[in-house]
């Protein structure tokens, strides 16, 4: 298999552990190109991967300024979701989706599991 093949079947397994708490989830390079997804069909996979790398260039800037060391995660709360992206080492970027009534703590504990292994694939 290829590597958007490898990173697909892992965010399947994400979506399949987590279904509740996270509705959507892709993995982008920081400079905002998509590797793979699976996000709801209305969602525009090119504006979510370049929001995305703004976001964390953005919190990664922020981090550097305050002395907070590397940027771990963003989460981003909104009335009617969470947008939650984490760093999944150098080459990645694990963006996901979730409902605002979602279990926080599961689905970062999920997402951190995930991240590791999209960190694995892409260092191959």
């Amino acid at each position: 298999m290829g590597l958007r093949e490898d990173i697909g079947g892992l965010l399947n397994e994400l979506l399949e552990r987590a279904p509740g708490d996270v509705s959507g989830v892709a993995v982008l390079r920081p400079d905002g190109l998509m590797i793979a997804s699976s996000l709801p069909g209305n969602t525009d996979e090119k504006r979510v991967a370049a929001m995305a790398a703004a976001m964390v260039g953005t919190s990664q800037r922020t981090c550097d300024e305050l002395d907070r060391g590397d940027l771990n995660q963003v989460v981003i709360d909104g009335a009617t979701g969470k947008a939650i992206l984490s760093y999944a080492g150098k080459k990645a970027v694990l963006a996901a989706l979730s409902p605002a009534e979602v279990n926080l703590g599961l689905a970062l504990l999920e997402l951190e599991r995930t991240a590791e292994k999209v960190k694995e694939i892409m260092s191959k």
